[in-house]
């Protein structure tokens, strides 16, 4: 059964209530040095060497430049929510295929989780990530 009107209602004046915070000003406590304290204390500058960026041998840059479009594809995946929609993902390597579900990413590799173990793939060794039997892309 249904009521057209409420069963209860009250009609009162909007009640508003206002909280008065005084303003307080606040003395400040400053702390003075001596001069003659800041001149012993003063440490005198040293001066840092320069750190040379060291050169990489060719090959090691081309398989890194080969190796960054698959990092940037795990870096994509490596969130919580993503690892649980792109599951299972297969990676592909040289010596076959790796099926399993994203465990972790560092820097030079990528743990898979197949089954109850967790397989690591160093990311250079990695030819391509299958979701679904096709190349996975950003």
């Amino acid at each position: 059964m249904r009521h057209e009107k409420p069963l209860l209602f009250i009609t009162s004046p909007i009640i508003r209530k206002y909280r008065y915070t005084p303003i307080v000003e606040e003395e400040s406590t400053s702390v003075f040095e001596l001069e003659h304290s800041r001149e012993i204390e003063r440490p005198e500058p040293t001066s840092i060497p320069e750190i040379q960026p060291t050169q990489e041998l060719p090959e090691i840059q081309q398989e890194k430049a080969a190796a960054e479009p698959i990092r940037k594809s795990l870096e994509y995946l490596h969130h919580p929510f993503r690892k649980e929609l792109y599951a299972p993902l297969e990676i592909v390597t040289e010596t076959g295929k790796i099926k399993g579900k994203l465990h972790d990413l560092e820097e030079e590799m990528v743990w898979i989780k197949t089954n109850e173990e967790i397989t690591s793939v160093r990311i250079e060794e990695i030819l391509d990530i299958l979701w679904k039997q096709q190349s996975f892309t950003i």
